[in-house]
């Protein structure tokens, strides 16, 4: 008999080493049915364990206290206790019941010592899986789902096809980050688990908010209550008591949002409504909903900067040079340098690049680029024997936070000896008045060191005309959008606005530059006016190297132009 329960005891080791349940039900029918078996040997009646939850171990609700491995009712059934200690703290007690006058022998209890340790290790590993489960189901912080637990509710609904009912939110809590000014971290945190407690408690069961971190959220709600979740994230108020006061906080929301269709899948939903989310951010609006259009214009976006440095990097970008002419001598002035992107066999127009990696800040990388191309290009002129003309560079506002930007200008220059006269530096407007400011600062320096310095397409974005007694500028373009098409109504408003942008820079004493001048009577009226110097269709469209060398070799034009 003493072979046959060591027998026994092998085989069961052996049985719940293979064991691995889903849950705790799962453990209880398969770990108690091979229990059941070795524990009847000593007359065992029933088995059942209490859990104590460790202090530091988070979710307690989703570990059940008590569980029954298996109960054979047997009157006067004796209690014998096995306990086993989890190393964090909290403990797991296993009690057994055996038949009235049972006494186990010590090599017994060793024994069964070794089961329930073996029973211990499963039951542990059981707890883990579950908490860790849920921790990446649910933000700790505030108590919501998070994207892991949304995508799950995602495609359960697509999987069921209930998925047509409902409409998918990204949203940005909107001045959240302000209230750090009056609380400190952990009262922030507090707000924002109340903000959402307030939020889940307006959604029905069958909908879901889940946290992506910081202030982003996502929430999949019915069609029925789109409206009114839209303008409860949109207004609302949350109240905090700090130090027996009560603060009162209004948050709005930047959103995101499409309707969700029988075919969406999770991946689909989430890369419309962050898509959606993207388009209302960049127009600066509350909400934007998804439509293809806006997906591929995002998409596009994501292509242009997924390939822009290896583009940098190859050469991709090259110089066209746009002729300036002075308008009274029809002499060559200067030009300006202008980007292009030759990709594959195709050409990607400057329209479509330049303001996403303006937005993005790449535009820093490639204006250097280009002032690299230019220098390089004055530089071979040179040593081809060929008199140079000033070339003008432009520079992004993205530059304005750059305080070495003047430094690494003249780096720049500098390394082809490159005559400081020869290069002219156009600035974009900005709309900051302490940008200006910068800017003046950068003018200033640039002037010092023999670098003309140019406001580019003034009228066209943020200029004022405190803007222009604040920098010491050496001359202003006027976009083409002030050039009249029609150059006889001398009362229209193009024609009033052209007339007092070049009386105010004539009085200022800026050199003026006429952009997109391209009929004989436009050229005519910017003569008459006393704007210096044209760069337009009428004289040149934008030309390679070869030929603005050509251009450079005959510099006046001739009069029919």
């Amino acid at each position: 008999m003493e072979r046959s329960h060591d027998n026994s005891l092998t085989k069961l080791l052996e049985k719940l080493s293979a064991v691995t349940p889903r849950n705790f039900d799962d453990f209880n029918r398969t770990v108690g049915t091979a229990v059941q078996e070795y524990l009847s040997l000593s007359d065992a009646v029933k088995a059942e364990y209490t859990i104590s939850i460790p202090s530091n171990l988070p979710f307690p609700e989703n570990i059940p206290g008590v569980g029954t491995l298996f109960d054979n009712h047997s009157e006067g059934a004796v209690p014998v206790r096995f306990q086993k200690l989890f190393d964090r703290g909290g403990l797991i007690v296993f009690t057994v019941y055996f038949k009235a006058g049972k006494t186990l022998s010590p090599e017994e209890k060793s024994e069964i010592n070794v089961v329930f340790g073996f029973v211990f290790h499963i039951l542990e590993e059981l707890i883990s899986a579950n908490t860790y489960k849920k921790l990446v189901m649910v933000d700790l912080e505030t108590g919501t789902a998070t994207i892991n637990a949304f995508m799950q509710f995602a495609g359960m609904l697509t999987a069921t096809g209930k998925a047509g009912g409902y409409t998918a939110v990204y949203f940005n809590i909107r001045n959240f980050k302000s209230i750090h000014k009056v609380l400190n971290y952990v009262e922030g945190n507090r707000v924002m688990a109340q903000y959402c407690r307030t939020v889940t408690d307006a959604l029905a069961r069958n909908e879901m908010l889940a946290r992506l971190g910081g202030d982003n959220f996502v929430a999949m709600v019915l069609d029925e209550h789109r409206d009114y979740f839209l303008d409860l994230i949109q207004n609302m108020v949350i109240k905090y008591v700090k130090d027996d006061r009560i603060l009162t906080f209004v948050f709005g929301a930047t959103m995101g949002i499409t309707k969700i269709t029988d075919e969406s899948n999770p991946g689909e939903i989430m890369m419309h409504i962050s898509t959606a989310y993207q388009a209302a951010r960049e127009k600066r609006a509350v909400m934007s909903y998804y439509d293809k259009k806006t997906g591929l214009d995002i998409m596009e976006r994501k292509i242009i900067l997924s390939n822009f440095h290896k583009a940098l990097n190859e050469h991709e970008f090259f110089v066209m040079y746009q002729p300036k002419v002075d308008v009274k001598t029809r002499t060559l002035a200067g030009a300006e340098a202008l980007v292009r992107w030759k990709h594959g066999d195709g050409f990607i127009m400057p329209m479509s690049f330049i303001s996403v990696l303006e937005k993005d800040g790449c535009i820093c990388a490639l204006d250097f680029y280009m002032l690299d191309k230019v220098c390089m290009f004055i530089r071979k002129l040179f040593d081809n024997g060929t008199e140079p003309v000033k070339i003008s560079v432009n520079f992004s506002k993205r530059h304005l936070s750059n305080n070495k930007l003047v430094e690494e200008i003249v780096e720049i220059i500098d390394k082809y000896s490159v005559p400081h006269n020869l290069i002219e530096i156009e600035l974009t407007e900005s709309e900051d008045y302490h940008n200006h400011n910068v800017m003046k600062d950068i003018v200033d320096e640039l002037s010092a060191l023999g670098i003309k310095s140019s406001i580019d397409d003034f009228g066209t974005g943020y200029s004022s005309l405190g803007m222009l007694s604040t920098l010491h500028l050496d001359e202003l373009k006027i976009d083409k959008s002030f050039i009249p098409a029609d150059t006889s109504d001398e009362s229209s408003k193009s024609m009033l606005m052209l007339k007092g942008v070049v009386n105010l820079a004539k009085s200022l004493g800026l050199t003026i530059v006429a952009e997109g001048v391209e009929t004989p009577e436009q050229l005519a009226l910017i003569d008459k006016m006393g704007v210096n110097i044209v760069q337009g269709y009428i004289f040149d469209k934008p030309l390679t190297e070869n030929d603005f060398v050509e251009r450079i070799r005959r510099k006046v034009y001739p009069k029919e132009q």
